[in-house]
């Protein structure tokens, strides 16, 4: 508790919050945007539309919002290469597992907040849909879970990496990878990289005709099998990225 004590007071004056309230705000003037140029009858499918729209905005921002996260975290050791004096106070697991923690938190609070960006433009837009709490648990699910996935893979190449742009690259790189896999879905590209999920964890999908210029929205089964991939995967990269960490010379 101490250590983790320790991690929150070196975020001090880190403004931290000022990244995931940036990307708060890009999302929701994104969705603004959006639902600003509808027609009424277009709303009628708004809730739907919001749970389609903001997994892909998020498989944008999400991964950027990570990476700068672990950055941060991890900036002030990898400045002043500190690790061999703060190793000889504190456990190195430790050191790994609060960082790792901290980063969570933030995560967490972000995917609360987005639940609530839901439903304030539900409201605000008096969209007559009802909020199913089912698709709001599958949609907080996969956007938390995804994200934390991704942001302890880049909490271990910012403890593995002296250079922090190296990292930046690799998410920005994974970004448009997990994008990428939305407009191909015959491909497996999602299910094989992280920033993939936030597709995999979609639970709407639509049907456009062409004809009639219409759009059909509808719910798909979530998937069960590919959250428990990306457990098992977010364990896995838990174990080699603390024993890499615990075996890096200091």
């Amino acid at each position: 508790m101490k250590g983790f004590v320790t991690e929150i007071k070196k975020t001090k004056r880190k403004w931290m919050w000022g990244a995931p309230l940036g990307i708060f705000l890009v999302d929701l003037a994104w969705m603004y945007w959006v639902f600003s140029g509808m027609e009424r009858e277009e709303l009628a499918d708004g809730f739907y539309q919001l749970l389609m729209n903001l997994p892909l905005v998020n498989t944008i921002t999400l991964p950027i919002l990570a990476a700068v996260l672990a950055s941060r975290l991890c900036d002030m050791e990898n400045k002043g290469n500190t690790y061999k004096l703060l190793c000889t106070l504190q456990e190195k697991g430790a050191i790994f597992r609060n960082k790792f923690i901290l980063g969570g938190l933030y995560i967490l609070l972000f995917s609360l907040f987005q639940l609530g960006m839901i439903v304030f433009l539900v409201w605000g837009y008096r969209i007559p849909q009802e909020l199913e709490t089912d698709q709001i648990a599958y949609f907080f699910l996969s956007t938390c879970a995804t994200t934390i996935v991704l942001l302890l893979l880049q909490e271990i190449l910012s403890l593995m990496m002296d250079n922090q742009l190296y990292p930046l690259f690799i998410g920005l790189i994974g970004t448009f990878a997990g994008l990428f896999s939305w407009f191909f879905p015959n491909l497996p590209l999602r299910y094989v990289i992280p920033w993939g999920y936030y597709c995999v964890g979609c639970t709407i999908n639509n049907i456009y005709y062409k004809e009639t210029r219409e759009v059909f929205f509808y719910t798909i089964p979530f998937s069960y099998g590919g959250f428990a991939a990306l457990l098992l995967f977010a364990a896995a990269l838990y174990f080699c990225g603390r024993n890499l960490f615990l075996k890096k010379e200091v």
